[in-house]
């Protein structure tokens, strides 16, 4: 019998919808991920530890093995950029992290085009399909409940030009997505959305708020660092891994 052989298995639940699986031997935990279900997948994320340890590696492959057996067998795995984990590479993405330091935040408001006003965020949304999809996704509750005082809208002459949505994802914010029409880009409102959202949060007595977004994404990374935002942990990879 080898080590491997006393490996055991759970799954059990998180947060929400989502779940833990953690591996342990002789009752000391030695790997863990969470599993969520989201846009028709099952996403594999938060795994620990992380270390660029090949030894891990296998760990998460005997974990998605377990996943299997379990009925899910079709998963992206979120993981450090430095893991090979095979499957298909989905691209790169950047956490990010924000003090909600309220003083600090108001410096940056700046004040909205006349005829423009900041409204509660509703069904009348901006984008293309896919931003659309993702802010109805974002209602589902998939990612925790919306907070209203941060998910907002920027309305003119009844249309809505651009809109933010967070949710309290496993208990801290998460700004799920940032959208700002088309022909109004450039002028700032994107900014003034993401500023009175993160006022919104400190003024609701949250402490810091999260955001992942696309490594390749440079202008949505320089806007959130416009306001303070830093990356907080290692590059992820995202990895589709089918049996």
């Amino acid at each position: 019998m080898t080590l491997t052989d006393l490996l055991v298995h759970e799954m059990v639940v998180d947060w929400g919808p989502n779940r833990r699986v953690v591996a342990s031997r002789k009752g000391e935990t030695v790997f863990s991920c969470v599993v969520r279900p989201a846009q028709g997948l099952w996403y594999v994320t938060e795994c620990l530890p992380q270390r660029d340890d090949p030894a891990v590696v296998e760990h998460l492959a005997r974990a998605l093995a377990y996943l299997k057996e379990q009925g899910i067998d079709d998963v992206v795995v979120v993981h450090p950029e430095f893991w090979d984990v095979g499957g298909t590479d989905c691209g790169r993405i950047v956490p990010m992290w924000l003090r909600l330091d309220g003083e600090m935040i108001a410096s940056f408001e700046r004040v909205l085009p006349i005829g423009y006003g900041f409204e509660p965020f509703g069904d009348d949304l901006p984008g293309e399909p896919h931003d659309l999809s993702v802010f109805e996704e974002l209602q589902s509750g998939q990612y925790g409940p919306l907070v209203p005082e941060a998910s907002l809208r920027i309305a003119a002459d009844g249309t809505t030009r651009g809109a933010i949505a967070v949710t309290e994802d496993r208990g801290v914010p998460l700004i799920g997505h940032l959208v700002v029409d088309g022909a109004e880009r450039g002028a700032g409102l994107g900014k003034a959305l993401l500023v009175r959202s993160m006022l919104g949060l400190a003024e609701a007595g949250y402490a810091d708020c999260r955001l992942n977004v696309m490594a390749d994404n440079f202008t949505a990374r320089r806007l959130y660092r416009s306001i303070g935002f830093v990356q907080d942990r290692a590059t992820l990879k995202a990895s589709r891994v089918t049996s």
